[in-house]
């Protein structure tokens, strides 16, 4: 196994519908041995999501970085994290590499999202929503390719999204412009389906669902 195979997931929610990062094309999982999981919520917001659910937080000083950051099940959890910003990224990227003693890029390398929204979505016509979540996917995108120079990174960067092509929220049609327009050079569907726990933002209900598999390419 490769000892240097890693991952980041963006916007996470509550533990239990956590993003599957070993998932690739063709409904092959290949497992990675460093995972960097992101959440914009904060650590005690988080944990009331999920009672009794053991941590190990702290805080890695020597990054400069003052996240409060978790190891849960092996993976490192970094709290407050907005992902559509490139010194967020940075800044988790940083105390995961360093927890993990990787390079920054094994954790960069391949980056998962499942169902990118922005807040306050009930209070939304679909015609805006579809329009903000655009604006969010541009804004996350060109936030990874910054992020990664910041941290001394080329080449290109695999962004794995999960989103039902007939998603209201987002229709494939917009979520491909919305990569394309935040700089990926291709952004293709796999032919295969996949189940995946989706969440609202509020973690009131969840729902098991068949879903789109995306992967749009970033160069860097």
């Amino acid at each position: 196994m490769n000892q240097h195979n890693g991952a980041t997931s963006l916007a996470e929610g509550q533990y239990e519908f956590k993003t599957d990062v070993n998932l690739i094309f063709g409904k092959q999982c290949l497992e990675k041995t460093h995972v960097l999981r992101t959440t914009l919520y904060s650590l005690p917001v988080w944990k009331t999501r999920n009672p009794g659910l053991g941590l190990s937080p702290f805080k890695d000083r020597a990054t400069g970085v003052t996240k409060d950051a978790s190891i849960i099940d092996g993976e490192v959890w970094i709290f407050g994290i907005n992902a559509s910003l490139a010194q967020g990224i940075v800044a988790a990227v940083k105390i995961a590499s360093r927890y993990y003693n990787v390079k920054p890029s094994v954790l960069l390398s391949d980056i998962y999202a499942k169902n990118l929204n922005v807040e306050g979505e009930n209070d939304m016509a679909n015609q805006v929503l579809i329009r903000v979540n655009k604006n969010l996917y541009i804004n996350t995108c060109k936030a990874l390719a910054d992020a990664a120079r910041q941290l001394g990174i080329s080449g290109k960067l695999n962004f794995y999204v999960f989103s039902k092509n007939n998603n209201p929220k987002i229709p494939k049609p917009d979520l491909v412009d919305a990569l394309q327009s935040g700089g990926a050079d291709s952004v293709v569907t796999d032919e295969h389906r996949s189940r995946v726990t989706v969440g609202n933002n509020q973690g009131t209900r969840h729902i098991s669902q068949l879903t789109n598999f995306h992967l749009a390419t970033l160069k860097v």
